[in-house]
């Protein structure tokens, strides 16, 4: 477990002096105070340290501290949604055979995780602000998805006030197809299309893949795997290469939720969606919508021959141009 402290140093301060003083009048309770003050050492330099792996790495795991019952009931309440003989969600975006975006508007075990008060506290300690959740991806098995920075699917102004995070639903091992990244790789300078070269379209997603590949080759990233156990959670930051690594195994799971947030009170754009300027949007924070009226279709669409090619037309822009947005 990393414990994470308040970045109030004057806050530390004044309590070691309130027990100081305190001692003076009771020397009973100096044994208390040292325990109080050497605890709050160590929980400071847990925090620092976490802080500086995550800006020389670009990564940090931690224990989600989750009770186990909420990610079995995540994991076994979207069961249906998948697989080739699925259910199609009602009052969600989009969903595919090992896909479902935003299940937090139907599933409140998935909100609790994207919710989830240590991964929370964590991303305000590394990022020093509050960070929002506004989506959630659920998946089954692995997802093979080319290398990326999440970057070039949700940016912002100012560039970094983005990120990652991955929890494991079930122990996940090599032949499951983990999560694949490229620590250090975070360093690299931000590349929305144009600084590419590129058209800012999903057009030119597979160009940009290929040029991520050479930049790898070039800096001699070498590539680490989301090996994590149940609960755990695997934060990124924006920049950082990442992608899906090879599934061995088929017969296999990995059932696992991505969440992706924001910090508040900045502007956030859709580079894909900005050729001739930025595309900026309003997140949808994820939240309790009980009460609300839904925002997506009362019930899946019927199968039409129109409804199954926007269906085919979706998964191309993910698979091919990888546009998750």
């Amino acid at each position: 477990m990393i414990a994470i402290v308040s970045r109030n140093k004057s806050m530390q301060t004044d309590l070691a002096s309130y027990y100081n003083l305190a001692a003076k009048f009771d020397p009973s309770i100096s044994s208390l105070i040292c325990g109080v003050i050497d605890t709050m050492n160590t929980v400071k330099g847990e925090s620092e340290e976490l802080r500086d792996k995550f800006r020389e790495q670009g990564y940090v795991v931690i224990d989600s501290q989750l009770d186990h019952s909420v990610l079995d009931a995540c994991k076994n309440d979207l069961e249906k949604f998948f697989g080739p003989d699925r259910e199609d969600p009602v009052h969600v975006p989009s969903s595919e055979a090992n896909r479902i975006q935003d299940a937090w508007y139907i599933n409140q075990d998935v909100r609790k995780i994207a919710e989830c008060p240590v991964v929370l506290q964590t991303l305000e300690e590394l990022y020093g602000v509050r960070m929002r959740p506004f989506q959630t991806l659920n998946f089954r098995v692995g997802t093979q998805q080319p290398i990326h920075a999440d970057s070039i699917h949700f940016n912002s102004v100012p560039f970094g006030g983005m990120c990652g995070v991955w929890v494991a639903l079930e122990d996940i091992g090599p032949d499951q197809g983990p999560l694949k990244y490229y620590p250090k790789s975070q360093n690299l300078p931000e590349m929305n299309y144009p600084d590419l070269g590129l058209q800012a379209s999903p057009k030119s997603y597979p160009q940009y893949l290929s040029i991520l590949q050479d930049l790898i080759e070039e800096h001699g990233f070498e590539p680490e795997y989301g090996l994590i156990k149940k609960g755990q959670a695997l934060i990124w930051c924006a920049n950082i290469l990442h992608g899906g690594a090879k599934q061995n195994d088929m017969s296999l799971t990995r059932y696992s939720q991505v969440t992706h947030y924001y910090q508040e009170n900045i502007r956030y754009w859709r580079p894909s969606q900005s050729n001739r300027k930025q595309r900026f949007f309003k997140p949808d924070w994820v939240r309790d919508v009980t009460g609300e009226e839904p925002k997506y279709p009362l019930k899946p669409p019927a199968p039409t021959i129109g409804n199954f090619l926007r269906r085919v037309k979706g998964k191309i822009k993910r698979d091919v141009f990888g546009d998750y947005s």
